[in-house]
């Protein structure tokens, strides 16, 4: 029976290639009611198959294949493609294509693969262009089909399109090609418009919730990376997000704070009466007063204490019970920026509304006291050595005379390891963040002295050198007591700066004194000379002379006085230099280049080179914080032969580790395994964590080196057997400038810095440093950095 058609002459046969029985190619087989209802069958069975690999499918991606291929297995067809709309470029593209198990159907794959249609252009660019099914009885005799040769060599005929369409708006075409050379089928072309609709409601479906799901993404990728703080609160002011910066501002952990009331935890005290009289008006009213203006106010941290920062709040658009959004900018560093430059342009003005620098040095103090000290303190260097308190200044006038007689009855020695004689003769400066009173006993020469000293309540100090051009002329100090500040490096960099300026004032004052001297006696000499040209016309030349070589000096001491400026812009400071000097005549000393050594000479010329190396790599480990806090480290990252690196650190600190008598076991057993790293800066990191174990290890006493991958990652472990490090101060010893318990058998002390800066290396190189420890059995330090393959 003839399955083409369905009833009268009206009605064209189906598509189905299985029901092709009869004709001759374009006329219609008689009407067979059974094969009409077959086909109609068929066409149910193709609209279920539809249905049930939608339904089956969570993506548009996974969808597609499967309607390609219950709509060509169904119907008989042999070739199937999904064109998807590219409308920034105006044309259709291949995004799936589906074929029966034929190799030769390969072949019209690659063209279709390689082929776009633009509107109006092949069977699916006419589909885009009237929005409407269409057929094509024969596709290699229609001229207007790009791929109907490929379509003849691979035996492909008839074909018909649909659009897949939702709200109106095409998202694509569905292309079905067969083996036959049909006449069009009405029938089927409806039935496949249906499931064109049916397709397309799903893809613009899943397209929503897919664009839901990235914008939910986008959304938490920007608030896990947002460098400000950005909170949510519900109606109640309870926590609904906590981003990764407001946990590092306010010192809350996230997990810890969801669901926990706002007001309780980031709003001051006096600050929380006024929020919840506002959070009430606008839930009554909802007539907001500082929604969506740029704020400044103080809020709290976790310890309690108290910092300014910009607010701002937004109320989220969401249906329901309200929420908002409040981004904050932790404002403190842009404060204390502005108050230090407002302190340098103050200072500037002050030091050169007047020459006299002994007198400006003295009204600095109205600037200093409180704004960057309790106490601050003048100190000139007299041309006799000696040095001369000028200021000596405190928030409280009444314990100056206390400091005063502290001065007079413990002067400190010109020899001083510290203090104002050390960077008067070094050129250095210092900072001590903390002045415990373990160090207050040390300094001190008695009971009496250590009485008078805590009575002034001594918490921090700088000292820094006021540097003229023919050396240091002085020293300004700055503590810190009653208000219980501790200073930092950025204090020192803003002493530092304030004390430079302070150092070219006197330089200009100096300057000014003797151009001023030069001047009166370039006068006195005019005036002489006028009177012998009265009394001498005869020598009328010889003073003409006279006068152009006054005023070649004039010039040259202009110049001289420009070429002092330009010199002291141009000074540095520079530290290694003088040591790297005393180091080289130390080694030709040692070397026997300059004659025979006794026992004696050879055993000072050892430590005063242990001491200049010793100063040298606490001036390099300051210069390398420097470095890592200004960012301007650079790293040149390749993969690292881990044994390699061993073997030249071992090198390195060999000495040391025979000279302590200590075993050292160095190996990480397996010749292969690299990191990636910059090979400088792992050399560096090593050798703080040798050198370390070194330092804590008794004689006798064991380092043990061993390297070995953990997942993606490569764990290096220095160990020793000293005495190891407290619990509690396990991360403590990674902070710049801490030392946890520097007696503990350590044979040379240091900055502070070391693992500092080895942490901030190995995690600028995409790693981490962290230390293990048990009291009593020596230390473990971890270094992890990325595997190299």
């Amino acid at each position: 029976m003839d399955q083409r058609g369905t009833a009268g002459e009206t009605n064209p046969p189906p598509t189905d290639a299985a029901g092709i029985a009869g004709g001759n190619g374009d006329t219609p087989a008689p009407p067979d009611p059974d094969g009409a209802y077959a086909a109609l069958l068929r066409q149910f069975a193709v609209q279920y198959a539809v249905s049930r690999a939608l339904a089956a499918s969570d993506t548009e991606e996974a969808a597609l294949p499967r309607v390609l291929e219950a709509l060509g297995t169904h119907l008989g067809w042999r070739f199937a493609t999904y064109w998807t709309v590219d409308a920034p470029a105006a044309v259709l593209r291949p995004a799936v294509v589906w074929h029966a198990p034929d190799a030769t159907l390969e072949a019209f794959a690659a063209a279709t693969r390689g082929t776009t249609m633009p509107s109006g252009v092949g069977l699916p660019g006419r589909v885009w262009d009237t929005g409407a099914p269409c057929w094509v009885t024969d596709v290699p005799s229609d001229d207007g089909l790009p791929r109907r040769r490929v379509a003849a060599r691979v035996g492909l005929h008839g074909a018909f399109a649909f659009p897949v369409c939702a709200e109106d708006v095409l998202l694509g075409v569905v292309e079905v090609l067969g083996p036959e050379i049909l006449p069009p089928d009405r029938t089927l072309l409806e039935a496949v418009d249906g499931i064109g609709l049916q397709v397309g409601q799903f893809v613009a479906r899943k397209r929503l919730v897919e664009e839901e799901r990235r914008a939910q993404a986008r959304n938490a990728a920007v608030l896990q990376t947002a460098l400000d703080c950005i909170v949510t609160i519900d109606a109640e002011g309870r926590f609904l997000e906590f981003n990764p910066a407001a946990e590092r501002t306010f010192g809350y952990r996230r997990a810890d704070v969801l669901g926990q009331p706002m007001v309780e935890l980031i709003v001051p005290p006096s600050l929380r009466a006024a929020h919840r009289a506002g959070m009430a008006r606008y839930l009554a009213t909802g007539q907001p007063r500082v929604l969506d203006h740029r704020l400044e106010l103080a809020a709290m941290r976790a310890d309690g204490s108290e910092f300014p920062v910009e607010l701002t709040i937004t109320r989220v658009p969401l249906p329901g019970p309200p929420t908002f959004t409040a981004y904050l900018r932790d404002l403190t560093e842009a404060r204390q920026r502005e108050a230090r430059e407002r302190l340098l342009l103050e200072a500037s003005a002050l030091l050169g509304s007047s020459l006299d620098y002994e007198t400006t040095l003295r009204t600095l103090t109205s600037l200093v006291v409180p704004a960057l000290a309790d106490w601050y303190a003048v100190d000139l260097l007299e041309s006799d050595g000696s040095l001369r308190r000028l200021v000596t200044a405190h928030r409280d006038p009444a314990k100056v005379a206390l400091a005063e007689e502290l001065a007079r009855r413990y002067p400190s020695p010109s020899d001083a390891p510290v203090g104002v004689p050390h960077v008067v003769r070094t050129g250095r400066s210092e900072l001590g963040s903390e002045i415990t009173d373990e160090l207050l006993a040390a300094a001190t020469r008695d009971a009496e002295q250590l009485a008078l000293v805590r009575a002034l309540g001594l918490r921090s100090y700088m000292v820094v050198p006021l540097v003229l051009r023919e050396g240091v002329g002085g020293a300004l100090t700055f503590v810190t007591a009653d208000s219980a500040r501790q200073y930092t490096a950025h204090d020192l960099a803003l002493a530092e700066e304030l004390a430079r300026r302070a150092g070219q004032a006197m330089e200009n004052a100096r300057l000014f004194r003797e151009v001023a001297a030069a001047r009166e006696q370039l006068q006195q000499q005019a005036v002489e000379l006028e009177a012998q040209a009265e009394e001498l016309e005869a020598t009328n030349e010889e003073l003409r002379a006279t006068n152009d070589e006054l005023a070649r000096q004039t010039d040259a001491a202009a110049r001289a006085n420009r070429a002092k400026s330009e010199f002291l812009a141009a000074m540095s400071h520079e530290l290694r230099t003088p040591l790297n000097a005393i180091l080289g005549y130390v080694q030709l000393l040692a070397d026997g280049l300059r004659g025979p050594l006794t026992e004696t000479q050879a055993a000072d010329l050892a430590r005063i080179r242990r001491s200049a190396r010793h100063l040298l790599g606490l001036i390099t480990d300051i210069l390398n914080f420097a470095k890592l806090e200004s960012g301007r480290l650079q790293y040149a990252i390749t993969a690292v032969p881990v044994d390699d690196v061993l073997a030249e650190v071992t090198e390195l600190v060999a000495p040391q580790i025979a000279e302590c008598e200590l075993r050292c076991d160095c190996r990480t057993g397996d010749p292969a395994l690299a990191v990636r790293a910059d090979r400088e800066k792992l050399v560096q990191i090593l050798l703080n964590l040798l050198s370390n174990a070194v330092k804590f290890t008794p004689r006798g006493g064991e380092i043990r080196v061993s390297g070995a991958s953990v997942g993606s990652d490569v764990a290096l472990r220095v160990a020793d057997t000293g005495r190891g490090i407290p619990a509690d101060k396990l991360e403590a010893i990674f902070e710049p400038f801490v030392q946890v318990d520097p007696g503990r058998g350590a044979r040379a002390a240091g900055t502070g810095l070391g693992l500092s800066i080895s942490r901030e290396l190995a995690r600028a190189m995409g790693g981490d440093l962290r230390a293990e420890s048990t009291a009593g059995a020596g230390a473990t330090f971890v270094l992890t950095l990325p595997r190299a393959e």
